[in-house]
């Protein structure tokens, strides 16, 4: 597990004590980017994480993310996903309504809704939504892979639901880690509360500021297929890499597929520290670099290790 992966200390840390002590750690298995119904091996994939996870029996699974098209043809991936044991949880990604309204997708898994939170042993959680076009008419939900415009548009949480995180992490005096989709946090500069990133990282950026509680420590992202770590103010941001390749696009090939699956174990330690236990594996051949793919040398098929630190 995780053989190319990094430890990584960090520089700016919050007190220890502001972690929940006396509680037991949480442990959450994590996916990204499965792409069933794309992926010819996705459901093999899927199937060799729920093992692992049977295995090591974590508090529960999430996924972030472009699971599947919430129809009928993803049966048997759900049927996969449902029968693990324990808790289980959504983020919605932006192909997950390729051909289905959202309405439909969360339905379909079950979701207590487009965004949500829950708290588990001394951690409080939130699932974010940013799978909204931003019109001059207003902000347009996606449906049946209506995004395919203009990006300034996409990705945007919509005022309804920055309302509500911004009451939810109000109400909460223990450490708070996000899980979104789209991708936050690995540009340092402070972007206008109009852009589709800006908006959620000031609602993430403020919590807990004005009165000492930890506020939101950490945030973890899919979408990208990339394995990337920022950390930004307080707050580590972390991208889960796909469980299943990168897309390189038409001219070479679509997708380049990882050998094995890739996805993550999350612990949240009381201790002060969260750890990331990644997995490593090759490229199917082709790799991107023998494609002759121009971003090759930016990819890479593991996810990595990573410890980050909260101490005095």
């Amino acid at each position: 597990m995780g053989g190319a992966g990094l430890l990584l200390p960090f520089a700016d840390r919050l007190p220890g004590s502001l972690f929940p002590h006396g509680t037991e750690p949480v442990v959450l298995g994590v996916i990204a980017d499965l792409h069933h119904g794309l992926e010819p091996s996705a459901t093999e994939r899927l199937d060799v994480f729920l093992q692992e996870a049977a295995a090591r029996n974590p508090d529960g699974i999430i996924q972030l993310g472009d699971f599947n098209y919430g129809t009928s043809e993803a049966d048997e991936c759900m049927n996969l996903w449902n029968g693990f044991g324990g808790r289980r949880f959504h983020v919605l990604g932006n192909h997950d309504m390729d051909k289905t309204s959202k309405e439909q997708t969360v339905e379909y898994w079950q979701m207590p809704g487009r965004y949500y939170s829950f708290d588990l042993g001394g951690f409080h959680f939130v699932v974010l939504d940013r799978n909204n076009l931003k019109t001059p008419e207003g902000y347009v939900p996606y449906d049946h892979a209506n995004f395919y415009v203009d990006s300034a548009m996409r990705g945007h949480a919509d005022p309804e639901q920055l309302e509500w995180l911004r009451s939810d992490l109000e109400s909460t005096r223990l450490p708070t880690v996000a899980f979104v989709h789209q991708g936050l946090g690995m540009r340092d500069e402070i972007l206008p509360v109009d852009n589709a990133r800006g908006a959620v990282d000031q609602v993430l950026r403020e919590a807990g500021r004005s009165d000492g509680r930890p506020g939101v420590v950490a945030c973890f992202c899919g979408h990208h297929h990339l394995d990337r770590y920022n950390l930004m103010g307080r707050i580590h941001y972390v991208w889960i890499n796909s469980i299943s390749y990168y897309w390189v696009g038409e001219q070479y090939g679509r997708m380049a597929p990882y050998r094995d699956p890739l996805f993550a174990f999350l612990t949240f330690n009381p201790e002060g520290h969260i750890l990331v236990e990644g997995r490593d594996t090759v490229w199917d051949s082709p790799s991107p670099r023998e494609r002759g793919y121009p971003g090759a040398d930016d990819l890479t098929p593991f996810i990595s290790d990573r410890r980050l630190t909260r101490t005095p």
